[in-house]
């Protein structure tokens, strides 16, 4: 890295923030600005996006959903999938992006459920605070070029954004069950892994939409992803008195499900008799 850039994160947290995204909403007028974090899941071959559903209150339409990209432009999620469902209840979205993963980010494998070898009274919650965003609105008159030349960083040793700032939560687990994963986080007098101690740590909002994982002990990179991240749910709520809620990867797993089933694969033959696959949605 150059003096020009400062990116404070050793190789196992560059690989943990890979599974998040931030997510911005663009406006009437055509600004954007930040709402929440999407994590990214794989499950049987699938590729998904996940985020909160309350990020859509407020007539906030789904089309409305962006990310930002290395090329220095907003990239509705839509674009990304065949199509999505809002679990209101659950507080969680499912879009659907079948065989497309985005590019140099990392999916969890919700297939593997073994927690050998892994932390299994903690979890971590990564997301994008907002209080970290180093943009939370962005004027439509801000060019491609503009927003690529000031938030993204590129280098022998891959991509970086400045858009918006990861941030890690490890809490001890509360309660783990088919409802709900609950852990707390004090941010008076927090230890943070590279600021030290500080009066006060980061607030999460922003956060809601990331990911809860477990982790490998000792916090350090195993041989594959696999083995060193194991996806526990997403973080949806931070409550005034400190504790963290998210929806437990129990739930996560039995929503795809239902996603699936209502929306079954089926196998179609087109007019060239070459025969494909076809995600029908309602």
């Amino acid at each position: 890295m150059t003096s020009e850039f400062n990116y404070k994160s050793d190789n196992y947290d560059q690989q943990s923030q890979r599974f998040v995204i931030p997510l911005y909403i663009k406006d009437e007028l055509g600004d954007y600005e930040f709402s929440s974090t999407g994590t990214l899941v794989k499950y049987k071959e699938n590729y998904y996006i996940l985020f909160a559903a309350h990020v859509l209150d407020g007539n906030t339409e789904f089309d409305s959903i962006h990310t930002f990209g290395i090329d220095g432009q907003f990239h509705k999620i839509k674009n990304f999938a065949i199509g999505h469902q809002i679990f209101k209840k659950q507080d969680i979205v499912i879009v659907d992006c079948f065989n497309r993963a985005i590019e140099s980010k990392n999916y969890f494998n919700l297939d593997k459920k073994s927690l050998i070898g892994f932390e299994k009274k903690a979890f971590a919650w990564t997301g994008f605070p907002v209080s970290q965003s180093n943009f939370k609105k962005v004027h439509r008159s801000r060019t491609q070029e503009t927003l690529r030349d000031k938030y993204v960083y590129i280098d022998e040793s891959g991509s970086y954004f400045r858009n918006a700032s990861y941030f890690t939560i490890i809490s001890k687990i509360k309660t783990n069950n088919n409802i709900e994963i609950t852990g707390k986080y004090e941010r008076k007098n927090a230890n943070l892994k590279y600021q030290g101690d500080v009066s006060t740590g980061p607030h999460p909002k922003g956060m809601s939409g990331g990911a809860m994982y477990y982790f490998a002990k000792n916090q350090v990179l195993k041989s594959s992803l696999d083995d060193t991240f194991r996806f526990a749910g997403i973080g949806i709520e931070y409550k005034k008195d400190s504790t963290i809620v998210g929806v437990p990867s129990f739930k996560i797993i039995a929503l795809i499900e239902i996603f699936n089933e209502d929306n079954p694969l089926q196998l179609t033959l087109d007019p060239s008799v070459e025969i494909k696959l076809e995600k029908i949605k309602t």
